[in-house]
Formats: structure tokens, sequence, C-alpha cells
């Protein structure tokens, strides 16, 4: 495992590039319903396709937004800086900036991508870190979710 001092240099030479592109993932009715399942966010909008097809400009049902926030540590696990660097252990501190930019009908597909935004050792020896995360829209311009994920990484 690298040291914490190796970690800290390779993260601030990573400092402002965005990361590679995630693999495409699919959005699907099922997964809604599912996320809709166990967080309650049961809007019609989210859970009826055929209202959502009569009464929204959308055509089809669509994500709830804080779905985003939950699926991004599946889809960036491989690209981001949060995921990809060695520690102990790591907690999360929250979420700044979380911004829902476009609708995500049912079906859709998204993929994440990040930025490293800084990272500061801090008195108790541990690293802050904060990245910024992105979930793309197939051939859309406008991301589905974006926010920064502040955390702790121990060592």
């Amino acid at each position: 495992m690298m040291s914490k001092d190796e970690v800290l240099k390779a993260m601030r030479a990573e400092i402002g590039q965005d990361s590679e592109p995630g693999e495409w993932f699919v959005v699907d009715q099922a997964l809604i319903d599912q996320y809709v399942a166990i967080s309650g966010e049961d809007g019609w909008i989210h859970t009826d396709p055929e209202r959502a097809r009569r009464e929204t400009k959308f055509g089809n049902t669509i994500a709830p937004g804080n779905m985003g926030i939950a699926l991004m540590p599946r889809l960036s696990r491989a690209n981001s800086a949060y995921s990809r660097f060695p520690r102990r252990y790591s907690l999360n501190q929250g979420w700044d900036r979380i911004r829902y930019l476009s609708p995500l009908p049912a079906g859709s597909r998204i993929r994440s991508r990040s930025r490293l935004l800084g990272v500061e050792e801090r008195p108790d020896g541990s690293l802050r870190v904060e990245v910024e995360f992105r979930m793309e829209i197939e051939q859309q311009d406008k991301p589905w979710v974006t926010g920064v994920k502040v955390g702790r990484f121990f060592y």
C-alpha cells in the first residue's frame, strides 16, 4: 500500500484534472422502482409510466434526483480519485453544491466523471479530500446531477 505521503503527493498532482469517464449504465424502470421502494420517493412521476407519458414533457417516468447521489459510488469506483487511492478507511463528511441539472427519463444511459478539487492534511493526520462528481447522460450536454463529495482518508 502507498504511504500517506505518497498518496498526498500523487493526489496533489491530479488536482483539477478530469477523470476518465466511467462505463455506461442503464437506469431502467425496474431500478427506479427498487430505489423508490427503499427511499420512499414514490411520486407518480417516478412510478407511473402511463401517467408520465400523458402528463409530462419527458414522455416517461424520471428517476428521483437523489438516486443519482446514491449511484455515484457504484459508477465511479474505477475512475474517481476518491475511490482509487489507498487508505485504511475513509469517512464521508457530506456533499456540497448538489445540483439536479437535467431530468433522467427511465431507460437512459448514464456514466460518472469526476475531478479532484483539493486535498489537505489535517492535524489528526488524516487527509481531507474534495471530489466533484458528474453523472453524464448519453447524448446530452447537461449532466443529470453534480456535487462535491467531502471526505476524510485515514492511514
